[in-house]
């Protein structure tokens, strides 16, 4: 307190807020007149001049205080490091298989039982315990040459183990086609995206000739393609998987929104007849660096229904999966991409040729007949549930034929079967 001030107020001068007269709250006012002043005049000419209440001039920060300023700078500083061991605290993402309807599949009793998926990716850590009782038929490195151990390229961000997890967990959560016969190809390097386009290419011919793979989930979609080329040796192994009656599910890729400079979706997602997926926030709309189609294929020629790309968008923005990190020892992690769309897709195919097993009307022929894939695409199309901007059926460039609807999706197909 400023000594001699002791039970006065401080009122700011109207005309300069930075002077302040004293008042004595206890004295006895005097009028208007006394100060020179028009009784009448305009009262907002001491507008927001409120008394103050005494000053003080010793304001510390209670002790309280400075432990929760203690205790955010430390936060600050670990924050990289706590990420990791909250993980039980990491939004779960039932909310996609649900909404994709693949979650209707499984309460009907479908599981992927008897169906072989083939998923080439940085392979697989199956110590983790949700992917301790997967029924891992097979297992290759492409990348070392070696067909030892199954494990992970993948150190950092354990790429394929969160693919895998998302079709095949069985544990904390259960994914969307457990009880699959899993093949694993580990194509890409350590850093999840780096590989040869040898590597990819025979790893998908592995996948079909040597291990019977009825479906091939290829997760490659990064934000450059540093692996294919047009026309090149994985383009080639993807239309033979297709000429003998193999599905393929490819990522359409991750380098969409403005200012990107790519005029299609990747390979091989290009491929007629490869699925091409594109990613999804949890309402449905198209994640914005998922990657738009052309209207032209690499030859130039007009793409036709139903391989127009992307062909479906599936849930690809927040996706909890499996992982493993050497570092901390965590074992969930989340995740964005059309890679996790493209699971989704691949798992839900999975549900369906379970349903629809040994039907000889997706069994072809003979060598080139394509027609139980059209057919599947035909149905994919007929059922994904559209944008409010688009009819049942139209394409778009960026949302495909709409969004997943593995229920729907597996009666279309089963609509077609009876029709064939």
């Amino acid at each position: 307190m400023i000594p001699g001030l002791e039970g006065v107020e401080l009122l700011p001068e109207p005309e300069d807020p930075r002077m302040l007269s004293t008042i004595d709250p206890g004295a006895t006012g005097y009028p208007a007149e006394a100060y020179g002043m028009d009784p009448e005049m305009d009262p907002q000419a001491w507008k927001g001049a409120e008394a103050i209440n005494p000053v003080r001039l010793r304001n510390r920060l209670p002790w309280g205080g400075w432990i929760l300023v203690c205790f955010i700078i430390v936060g600050i500083i670990t924050y990289s490091s706590l990420v990791d061991y909250i993980e039980e605290f990491l939004p779960e993402s039932e909310w996609a298989y649900e909404e994709s309807g693949i979650r209707d599949l499984n309460e009907a009793g479908f599981s992927g039982k008897g169906v072989r998926v083939c998923i080439v990716d940085t392979g697989i850590d199956v110590t983790h315990p949700d992917l301790v009782n997967t029924n891992l038929v097979g297992f290759k490195d492409f990348v070392h040459d070696t067909q030892g151990n199954p494990h992970d390229n993948d150190v950092t961000k354990s790429h394929g183990t969160m693919m895998a997890g998302i079709i095949v967990a069985n544990g904390s959560f259960i994914g969307a086609a457990p009880n699959i016969e899993l093949i694993v190809a580990a194509a890409l390097g350590s850093d999840g995206s780096s590989g040869s386009e040898v590597s990819v290419s025979e790893a998908i011919d592995w996948c079909w000739i040597e291990m019977g793979a009825e479906i091939i989930s290829l997760s490659l979609g990064g934000k450059t393609d540093l692996v294919s080329t047009y026309g090149g040796s994985t383009e080639s192994s993807v239309k033979d998987a297709l000429d003998n009656g193999v599905f393929v599910v490819a990522a359409a890729g991750n380098h969409g929104g403005a200012g990107q400079d790519y005029p299609d979706v990747t390979i091989p997602a290009n491929v007629d007849g490869v699925i091409s997926v594109g990613a999804a926030h949890r309402n449905n709309t198209v994640w914005q660096l998922s990657s738009a189609g052309s209207p032209t294929n690499s030859s130039g020629g007009i793409r036709e229904w139903p391989n127009q790309k992307p062909e479906v968008i599936a849930p690809g923005v927040g996706i909890y999966s499996t992982f493993v990190s050497e570092r901390t020892g965590a074992t969930w992690s989340i995740s964005d991409g059309t890679s996790d769309a493209t699971v989704y897709v691949t798992a839900s195919l999975a549900l369906i040729l379970e349903r629809y097993q040994g039907n000889p009307a997706l069994m072809p022929t003979h060598q080139g007949d394509r027609s139980p894939i059209n057919l599947v695409k035909s149905a994919l199309a007929e059922s994904c549930e559209p944008g409010t901007f688009q009819n049942q059926g139209e394409h778009h460039l960026r949302y495909g034929y709409g969004s997943l609807n593995a229920k729907d999706w597996s009666d279309a197909v089963g609509v077609r079967i009876s029709n064939a």
